[in-house]
């Protein structure tokens, strides 16, 4: 199919299950404000794709690598793709997320950016 039919398509979903975008608002809520509530600074963003911010890009990249090693997938984004001093660990959640897996997400997060020093 091309691009544009899967485009197509997925607008056809979106509409034919409002319960989709539901989930992704109410799991962003919750992930938001969990993350809030541990002491992380999620910056300024208004969509499911939520930054963390950390300050340095060594140090969020290897908070991304500590992550990853722990089995979750959080992108670290330094200079130059964001100014230096602003660099974040970039997470997103999905429709399709439990609220144990976020939980879980959570808790790697809390525990990972303690020992690294971001969260006392």
């Amino acid at each position: 199919p091309s691009v544009a039919a899967t485009c197509l398509a997925a607008f056809d979903i979106l509409e034919q299950e409002p319960e989709r975008i539901e989930s992704l608002w109410a799991n962003t809520r919750y992930f938001k404000g969990a993350l809030t509530a541990a002491g992380f600074d999620t910056g300024m963003s208004e969509t499911p794709i939520t930054p963390i911010m950390v300050g340095e890009a060594a140090l969020a990249h290897a908070f991304s690598r500590a992550l990853f090693d722990q089995g979750l997938l959080a992108t670290g984004i330094g200079y130059p793709t964001v100014p230096q001093g602003k660099a974040r660990v970039r997470t997103i959640v999905t429709a399709t997320h439990t609220r144990g897996q976020l939980d879980q997400a959570l808790e790697i997060l809390t525990g990972v950016a303690r020992r690294l020093g971001i969260l006392k």
